[in-house]
């Protein structure tokens, strides 16, 4: 209560001073919420803050928010950081892998479990080439905050139905760490035959291959946006269904809330091979949206 009163009190004002003094007044002669009673009560502490003892507080404390709500005072809102949405081309490559190298790549459970980066300077190129394989396409996108930086990244890519090739490519992977999640992903693939699962007239899916935001703008909503704006995307190449396959269980749950739907899962137990990441990440899934 006491702090609610100064903080009120450093926020008046010679301008509004005289308006708050005005209604104040016009409060306590014609309402009993805020009477002269309840004025004699307040004994002014430093820099202005009231000081209030026993029930006297708890009863104007019950009186407060209708007063200030009467004198339409608010509190003072920190305005919201913008940002810009731009598509990605093969020019963002270094930046593109500078920042999920910093977001991304150490975070993710699946490459924390098996230590696939084991210093802050470690590097898995084959990683990188794969994050930025299908950046030549133009499906991807990122925001971008007032000072030219990236601030989220969502990384796509389309396949077709006739291109469908289940071939394990992970025994093509030197990499002996990265090769596991790369089995892990080629499995996924091959059993969760989305093809099956989709209209025939679908020929094309976009797949949301890497999302990644900002630690500092995490929990903004950033990524529904990034999302949606991906699928603006796929429809306007003609895809019309969208995959996303998630390893952990944060990603699963923004796939829900972006109304996708699971049509594959597994728990990493299952696979001698893959990376095992402790709870809440116990299985990888693929999810499909129609457009």
């Amino acid at each position: 209560m006491t702090t609610a009163l100064h903080t009120l009190n450093h926020r008046m004002t010679p301008s509004n001073m005289k308006t708050y003094s005005m209604q104040l007044t016009r409060l306590s002669a014609g309402q009993a919420r805020f009477t002269k009673r309840d004025a004699e009560r307040l004994d002014a502490g430093p820099l202005g803050a009231p000081i209030l003892e026993g029930r006297q507080s708890t009863d104007l404390a019950d009186k407060l928010p209708a007063q200030l709500s009467e004198l339409e005072l608010r509190p003072r809102t920190m305005a919201k950081p913008s940002y810009t949405l731009c598509r990605l081309s093969p020019d963002d490559k270094d930046a593109v892998i500078d920042f999920l190298r910093r977001f991304f790549f150490r975070d993710e459970p699946l490459n924390q479990t098996i230590n696939l980066l084991e210093t802050p300077d470690s590097r898995c190129f084959e990683l990188e080439d794969y994050a930025v394989s299908t950046l030549q396409e133009g499906v991807s996108v990122a925001a971008v905050d007032e000072n030219g930086e990236f601030v989220g990244i969502v990384i796509n890519g389309t396949v077709r139905r006739e291109e469908v090739d289940y071939t394990d490519k992970s025994e093509e992977c030197p990499h002996p760490k990265f090769k596991r999640i790369l089995k892990l992903l080629c499995h996924l693939d091959r059993e969760a035959r989305i093809w099956d699962k989709l209209p025939q007239e679908c020929h094309t899916v976009m797949e949301v291959r890497i999302a990644s935001t900002h630690s500092e703008w995490r929990g903004r909503g950033l990524m529904r946006v990034l999302c949606e704006e991906s699928e603006r995307l796929a429809r306007e190449v003609g895809a019309s269904a969208m995959r996303m396959d998630t390893t952990s269980a944060f990603s699963a749950a923004a796939a829900e809330r972006l109304n996708y739907k699971s049509v594959y899962s597994i728990f990493y137990e299952e696979l001698s091979y893959a990376p095992h990441p402790p709870p809440p990440h116990l299985e990888a899934k693929v999810y499909i949206k129609e457009l």
